[in-house]
């Protein structure tokens, strides 16, 4: 069914003045895909970068740059914005809006089997791969891309009527969406990305958009026990599909005990994943199974060595509160935590009144910028564990060394981006390990 998808995508794009605002992964998939499947078609790209749209060398490319393209948008028909540029602040007429597309929209529109898509504040990657890799272990002809790097269009020389397609959805993906996953899953919901989406409504809307336009036919699952997402969605229009809950507190079919990462949090994660296994007629007994052999992603909850008779774990995934605090309780041996990243001015109040009832930590090393101010907080709190504010990662990995009893653990969990440092969590997370590497060679 490969020609018919690419002979639909061929005819939505026909005849209309496009531009392709953004060349990250995805912008850059477009252009391939209208460069090699349409090869007639006349269309405009354009950047911020000049170097990146001067990268382009093809007499079908129109190049402009972002200030330009922001002066003349009314003209295009069809604009395909990349999920990274942000718009909230533009003040865009509703008319323009309407013809912002995205690749992970286009391809749930015309995508001809079954569709997945797992959006939330946290575990999306871990969900997403995990739903992957138990229907690869069931023998499903199943494909994983989205906002886990694989641009959706690169998935589309597998298209087929028997194909699932599962595909991490972040808020910036889901924001112009108009069509949803035939299986929509929404895991949690945190104050993240405001910054982008400007209010917490805004990004909680965006992510809506997961399950806002499916089928009565389709099936949307959730967590009921997330506050702040059923109280999000106590106050929408009812979602279309078929309401599945999660709850963890319910009867599993299958053996969680299985699973092969650790933590209570993945244990949900993996309780997202089953259910839409056992959705698609996989067997318990096979799901728990394929749970045993399943490993997880870096920089979550990754362990990196042990130097010393100290282990040393990277979970530089963890830009929200939450999801540090569900690595201490995944790692019992956490006697160490380096934490702080960029300041987006989230309160970190309840966050510090939860440190200070672990009972297991004994060394916080504090980075800049939240670092110094979880510092500032704790000790007006009255924490008694040894603090210690830090310049470089590296102090702090040093510090970590020196600290840590032998026999115990230090976890890298920053509860905020990486921004202000570093291009992403990865580039994080890659340096934290090359400098504990560092240590096991010295």
């Amino acid at each position: 069914m490969l020609f018919s998808m690419i002979d639909s995508l061929r005819h939505f794009f026909s005849g209309k003045k496009t531009v392709v605002w953004g060349l990250g992964a995805e912008g850059k998939a477009t252009v391939e895909f209208l460069l090699n499947s349409i090869p007639g078609k006349l269309f405009t790209v354009s950047d911020r970068d000049p170097q990146a749209l001067q990268s382009l060398d093809d007499p079908r490319i129109i190049k402009i740059e972002e200030k330009e393209l922001l002066r003349q948008i009314d003209r295009f028909e069809l604009i395909v914005k990349s999920p990274g540029i942000r718009t909230a602040h533009l003040g865009f007429d509703p008319s323009i809006k309407e013809k912002i597309v995205t690749q992970a929209d286009i391809f749930l529109s015309f995508w001809p089997g079954k569709t997945v898509g797992v959006t939330g504040s946290k575990g999306k990657s871990t969900t997403s791969s995990l739903i992957y890799h138990l229907l690869k272990e069931g023998g499903f002809k199943v494909y994983l891309g989205g906002n886990i790097g694989i641009p959706p269009f690169h998935l589309l020389p597998f298209a087929d009527e028997k194909a699932i397609a599962v595909l991490e959805l972040s808020s910036y993906q889901l924001e112009y969406c108009k069509h949803s996953p035939a299986i929509a899953l929404w895991l949690n919901l945190f104050h993240e990305h405001l910054n982008y989406h400007g209010s917490f409504e805004d990004y909680a809307q965006a992510k809506s958009h997961i399950g806002r336009f499916q089928s009565p036919k389709d099936y949307f699952i959730y967590d009921p026990g997330d506050q702040a997402l059923e109280l999000f969605l106590l106050s929408q229009e009812k979602m279309p599909g078929i309401l599945l809950p999660v709850e963890e507190k319910g009867r599993s079919q299958v053996d969680l005990s299985r699973l092969g990462i650790p933590g209570r949090h993945n244990k949900k994660n993996a309780l997202f994943a089953a259910r839409v296994a056992l959705l698609l007629g996989m067997p318990a007994e096979a799901i728990s199974e394929a749970l045993s052999s399943f490993r997880g992603l870096p920089h979550r909850l990754e362990y990196v060595a042990t130097v010393g008779g100290i282990s040393y774990y990277n979970d530089s995934i963890s830009t929200v509160p939450e999801a540090t605090l569900a690595g201490i309780e995944a790692i019992p041996s956490v006697r160490t935590l380096i934490v702080g990243g960029q300041d987006r001015g989230v309160d970190l109040g309840l966050f510090c009144a939860r440190l200070c009832t672990v009972q297991k930590l004994e060394t916080l090393i504090l980075l800049p910028d939240t670092g110094w101010r979880i510092g500032f907080l704790l000790k007006e709190m009255g924490f008694k564990k040894n603090l210690f504010l830090v310049k470089s990662l590296e102090e702090a990995v040093e510090l970590a060394g020196r600290y840590t009893p032998k026999g115990y653990s230090c976890l890298f969990s920053p509860a905020a981006p990486s921004y202000h440092l570093y291009l992403n969590f990865e580039k994080r997370g890659e340096h934290f390990k090359s400098l504990v590497l560092q240590l096991k060679q010295s």
